[in-house]
């Protein structure tokens, strides 16, 4: 039997994913990928094994960046316009 609590940790976590915006360079997709991040950490504090917590952890790290960089372009490319 699945812990109710991860349970609703992964269904929250496909929930999220469903909503990717199709423009990946867009604030929307940053958010998004924040929103992923925030998820996995969420699903990090109620798994069973450490290794997948470390590897969920890691997950939302490289979201974070991702988000981060698809911000940092957007910006320059709002400011050559």
């Amino acid at each position: 039997m699945v812990d109710p609590v991860l349970k609703n940790a992964l269904r929250h976590l496909r929930s999220v994913k469903s909503q990717k915006p199709s423009d990946a360079g867009s604030v929307e997709f940053a958010d998004w990928r924040e929103r992923i991040a925030e998820a996995l950490d969420a699903l990090a504090c109620v798994l069973v094994f450490e290794e997948d917590r470390v590897s969920a952890r890691a997950e939302a790290a490289a979201a974070r960046e991702q988000a981060a960089e698809v911000r940092r372009r957007y910006e320059i490319g709002a400011g050559e316009n």
